[in-house]
């Protein structure tokens, strides 16, 4: 959605549309063309390290691979140097609600976020963001201090969602109280709050858009938890604070790599 949508309108388009993903995501799955992590899919991480939560949908002519091969090949040896890491990698599925079409969520990290300003500050660096635009119709890098450690271990028969929203100033509690209200029906749908990233800073091909304040991410036993988290009575009395605190979000379904 390029402007904010109304609460009411999320809510029919992500009921149908998360129907219809169901149904697809039984019969086919999805890989990331453009990563090579290897290994199981975890995130571990110390309390106080930087993670970055990269969303893009990559331009596919020739030109375009060339320039993300050498985005590659120039940006990671550089961002090493600074501690850059790429953790591990979910599939989307299904972009249920947004503009654009990635394949795949990514995980880096730094040791701390004054290494990512070091990297940040680079000259260097500062020429190898410069040709995204050539390389991705859409790229979105979210990040922010890990508060807490993490463990987390993907499990590839599970199911994954993420919300990032963007709040109303009017009502910047709203989204909470909604997260809070549910979390007991998600948690009977076979659902778990795994990790939530709170006001992060937002890199994007359009340098104007304003960062959202919260990414959700949530393991799913089976691909229809959160249709029956819809039918609860927590959810349709958690619903107007939703409806009050949220002018945007982007919600996306994901699994584990094959």
């Amino acid at each position: 959605m390029s402007a904010p949508a109304s609460a009411v309108k999320i809510f029919a388009i992500a009921a149908i549309a998360l129907s219809a993903a169901s149904c697809a995501t039984a019969q086919k799955s999805t890989g990331l063309a453009q990563t090579t992590s290897t290994g199981a899919a975890q995130l571990n991480l110390k309390k106080g390290q930087y993670l970055s939560v990269t969303i893009s949908e990559a331009k596919t002519s020739e030109e375009a691979v060339k320039a993300r091969l050498n985005y590659y090949r120039t940006g990671y040896p550089l961002g090493a140097q600074y501690g850059l890491r790429q953790e591990t990698s979910l599939s989307v599925v299904s972009a249920i609600i947004s503009d654009y079409k990635p394949t795949g969520v990514l995980f880096f990290s730094y040791p701390d976020k004054q290494s990512a300003d070091g990297l940040a500050a680079n000259p260097d660096w500062e020429a190898v963001k410069a040709t995204r635009p050539d390389i991705w119709n859409e790229l979105k890098i979210f990040s922010a201090e890990t508060t807490e450690d993490l463990a987390i271990k993907f499990d590839p028969e599970k199911s994954y969602t993420l919300v990032v929203a963007w709040k109303k100033d009017e009502d910047p509690d709203g989204y909470e109280k909604y997260l809070s209200g549910i979390e007991p029906a998600v948690a009977r749908a076979g659902g778990r709050f795994i990790y939530k990233m709170y006001n992060p800073q937002l890199e994007s091909n359009d340098a104007s858009e304003p960062a959202p304040a919260q990414l959700t991410f949530v393991e799913w036993d089976d691909l229809d938890g959160f249709s029956r988290v819809q039918a609860t009575e927590e959810y349709k009395a958690s619903v107007p604070f939703f409806q009050s605190g949220v002018s945007k979000i982007e919600f996306y379904r994901m699994s584990v790599r094959q």
